[in-house]
């Protein structure tokens, strides 16, 4: 019966060192249950991320993802100089919002319109773009893809 107290106490001080120890990616992972990546550009997310975006622009760079490691939720911020596909996303009343939050991401709430790209909203940013999902079901209905 000690022993397991100790046991016990041992891993609840275990946890929390090796979480901070490896930084905090492993604690979002593990805690909020989101993940994060980087890709240098549009090739390298296309090619190493087990995601689907097809409305990022192909010049896009500095491409930063948060997702759900148990659903499809995800948010990707990037650097673009290219308009959105019109056959793929349509401009519409934001009615959505992310569930997961990217560092350095203009607050959406100050957007009014956004494009609808099928299962993904994105807003216009600065420099870029910023994307989620999953989309309002009315923007999901007004998307052209």
């Amino acid at each position: 019966m000690k022993s397991n107290r100790i046991a016990l106490a041992s891993l609840v001080l275990t946890v929390p060192v090796v979480l901070t120890l490896s930084g905090c990616s492993a604690f979002n992972e593990v805690v909020y249950r989101e993940a994060s990546s980087e890709y240098a550009d549009a090739p390298a997310l296309n090619a190493e991320w087990d995601g689907d975006a097809p409305w990022v622009p192909r010049d896009a760079t500095d491409i930063r993802v948060a997702q759900s490691t148990r659903a499809a939720d995800a948010t990707i911020l990037l650097s673009s100089g290219l308009e959105l596909d019109p056959e793929l996303c349509a401009e519409v009343p934001r009615q959505s919002s992310p569930t997961m939050s990217v560092d350095d991401a203009p607050d959406v709430f100050a957007m009014d319109t956004v494009f609808a790209c099928g299962e993904w909203t994105v807003g216009q940013t600065p420099t870029g773009w910023l994307g989620w999902t999953p989309a309002h079901p009315d923007e999901t209905e007004q998307s052209p893809s």
